[in-house]
C-alpha cells in the first residue's frame, strides 16, 4: 500500500491503441516490448573490424604535451578548482559540499 499515491501516478495500467484497450501488466509489457522492437527493427550484422595498428590519421600527443598532462597538480590549481565549486553541491560521493572545502581550505591545503 502506497500512502501518498505517487506510485499510482507513475504507473501505466491501461493503453488505448486504436480500437482496443491493452490492460494487465503482462499484456502491457508484451505490447510495449513489441512496439519498440518494430520501431528500431532488427539489428544489422556487419563484418567490419578495427585494426588498432593503423593510427596514421589520428593525431598523437607529443612527448612535451604528455609530460605536461601527467605532471603533478600544483597547489594553486587545486585551490582554484576548490574555490570554483558551488556551495551546497557535493562534488564527490563523500557528501561534503564545495563550501566545506572552501571554509576549511587552510586545514586541508597541501603542505
Amino acid at each position: 500500500m502506497v500512502v501518498n499515491g505517487k506510485r499510482r501516478k507513475t504507473s501505466i495500467y491501461r493503453l488505448q491503441q486504436e480500437e482496443e484497450a491493452i490492460e494487465g501488466e503482462d499484456n502491457l509489457l508484451e505490447y510495449i516490448t513489441n512496439y519498440y522492437k518494430k520501431l528500431f527493427g532488427n539489428s544489422e550484422r556487419n563484418d567490419f573490424s578495427l585494426d588498432e595498428t593503423i593510427r596514421g590519421d589520428i593525431t598523437q600527443v607529443l612527448e612535451e604535451e604528455n609530460s605536461m598532462l601527467t605532471e603533478q597538480f600544483t597547489e594553486k590549481e587545486v585551490r582554484d578548482a576548490i574555490f570554483q565549486l558551488k556551495h551546497n553541491k557535493a562534488p564527490a560521493p563523500d557528501g561534503f559540499p564545495g563550501e566545506f572545502y572552501q571554509v576549511f581550505w587552510s586545514v586541508i591545503e597541501m603542505n
